[in-house]
């Protein structure tokens, strides 16, 4: 009998041996003497500590690494008044990924879950204080909750598992300024009205698996920067009349322009401004029977030259 109960002592010992570890800086910026002043304080917590620790809600908290137990409780618990959070790199070797990540109403104004192995953002109910938004190098494959988000400002979903994009889970966050979903596996982006996004400023949907794209139904006017490289693009519908503040663009890589349209589409952008054809990755082998532009390759194939 003794022994039947050492051996539930020790089941009962490994089953608690999952704690939180986890590795905490806190950050500031401050001005002495005319300079911007760095400096950081950085510690490692277990349990114990984390129960007696007393964070500076006015400070960046950055949790890079490590294992926690149940995250929510964590969130509940020491972090409760952060408003400023990294958490970052839980999916490396070494810690423990979270899967689920629930973003609580009214908690946070900014948050930074980049590399976490998250599949899920839970999000119940309408947000008024979240402004920026990180979720890179997750495992996301939908984002439509973040329409709950209604005060973001910037949200980068780069290098997840999405593989398509309806825009009309943006059309309330009318202070978005920056919408990063580049390195996913999109192939389709879609709405069904109207999308006025009005301040939007940044847009890069570059590094998908794009084959169409339509904004007939976007009014974006004041983006300036557009980044489409390394999709397989031919040309895009409904550009008339679009994008007349965008200088910044980005149309290289994958893409293979129809010539008469992207000459077209050159024409129409050279004629009211100055603008930068950005260049990114390696210089594109172009098919045969194309010719390349910088490093853009275009083939005739239609007469189509309406941008």
């Amino acid at each position: 009998m003794f022994r039947l109960l050492e051996w539930f002592a020790f089941l009962w010992l490994l089953s608690g041996a999952v704690s939180d570890d986890l590795y905490i800086c806190q950050h500031r910026f401050s001005v002495k003497e005319g300079f911007y002043v760095y400096d950081a304080d950085c510690s490692n917590y277990n349990d114990q500590a984390l129960a007696k620790a007393n964070f500076n809600e006015d400070r960046e908290l950055w949790i890079r690494n490590g294992t926690v137990e149940d995250i929510g409780k964590l969130l509940n618990g020491s972090l409760y008044d952060i408003t400023n959070l990294k958490i970052t790199n839980f999916a490396q070797e070494g810690s423990t990924p979270i899967t689920v990540f629930p973003i609580d109403s009214m908690r946070f104004s900014i948050l930074d879950l980049s590399n976490d192995g998250i599949e899920r953002l839970e999000i119940t109910e309408d947000d008024h204080r979240l402004t920026h938004l990180d979720v890179r190098k997750n495992k996301l494959t939908d984002i439509g909750n973040v329409r709950h988000l209604i005060k973001l400002e910037s949200l980068k979903v780069d290098n997840n598992a999405i593989e398509s994009v309806s825009l009309d889970d943006f059309k309330s966050l009318w202070d978005l300024l920056v919408l990063s979903l580049a390195s996913n596996r999109i192939s389709s982006i879609t709405s069904s009205e109207e999308i006025a996004l009005l301040k939007l400023r940044s847009i890069d949907i570059s590094d998908n698996q794009l084959t169409t794209l339509d904004v007939s139904l976007w009014k974006f006017p004041q983006v300036s920067t557009f980044y489409m490289h390394d999709n397989s693009l031919a040309k895009i519908d409904g550009l008339r009349g679009k994008f007349s503040k965008t200088w910044d663009i980005s149309m290289g890589g994958r893409n293979n322009w129809d010539c008469a349209w992207f000459d077209r589409l050159l024409e129409f952008l050279k004629k009211d401004r100055q603008f930068a054809m950005q260049m990114f990755g390696d210089k594109p082998s172009c098919p045969d029977e194309t010719r390349m532009d910088g490093f853009v390759c275009c083939n005739s194939t239609t007469n189509d030259i309406s941008p």
